[in-house]
């Protein structure tokens, strides 16, 4: 397929209502599983080690190699995936976090269209509509994928426990035989794992 794992995961996250799911906010995870099928970090333990910090040529990545890569230099040790997480949330961010700098990136290329609604018929607010073909190309992979219709490759494991570990396959319409095979292979997977503790982390830090 011929989007990265970070697009995939942006289409997934954006319904064709034009709202969003609350794994959304996670964009920054999506980006580590681009980075991990690059070869550009691996991670030891929860935490993050840079491999090669060389700008990827697009934008909208590099900001995310740019964190890793400063805190490394400065504290000269891995960054945490709840920091990174943090540091790329729309929270932290804004403008610059990973969901927005992904939603413009996608727009442009024709896979997010911006619309606006109103709050209340008053107050109005953005709002982002996938390409209806394309995402229901990848959640069609996606359950096929955990069906077991699919031979195993690295971008369908680190997108199944992408979805499981950023907690979007509550979010999605899966059977409960496909939700159980996502957190199998999620659970199998460093990455799975250390996404779904910083997560589970944030979660509890705003509760």
């Amino acid at each position: 397929m011929d989007l990265s794992l970070a697009e995939q995961f942006m289409l997934l996250a954006h319904k064709p209502t034009g709202g969003r799911v609350m794994a959304a906010d996670h964009a920054g995870a999506a980006e580590l599983a681009d980075f991990l099928l690059w070869q550009r970090i691996d991670f030891v333990g929860w935490k993050i080690r840079v491999l090669d910090p060389a700008p990827t040529g697009f934008p909208w990545f590099d900001g995310g190699l740019a964190l890793l890569q400063k805190h490394a230099v400065a504290k000269r040790k891995p960054l945490s995936v709840s920091k990174y997480l943090r540091g790329r949330s729309p929270l932290s961010g804004g403008w610059n976090s990973a969901l927005a700098a992904h939603q413009v990136a996608l727009a442009r290329r024709d896979r997010l269209r911006r619309g606006e609604k109103h709050l209340l018929g008053l107050i109005p607010h953005d709002c982002w509509y996938p390409d209806p073909a394309v995402r229901n190309a990848v959640l069609n992979e996606l359950r096929a994928f955990a069906r077991q219709e699919l031979p195993s490759e690295g971008r369908l494991v680190l997108l199944a426990a992408l979805v499981h570990s950023t907690g979007m396959h509550h979010q999605l319409p899966l059977t409960k035989i496909e939700r159980a095979q996502l957190k199998q292979i999620s659970r199998g997977t460093a990455f799975g794992e250390a996404v779904r503790a910083a997560v589970n982390a944030e979660t509890a830090a705003v509760m």
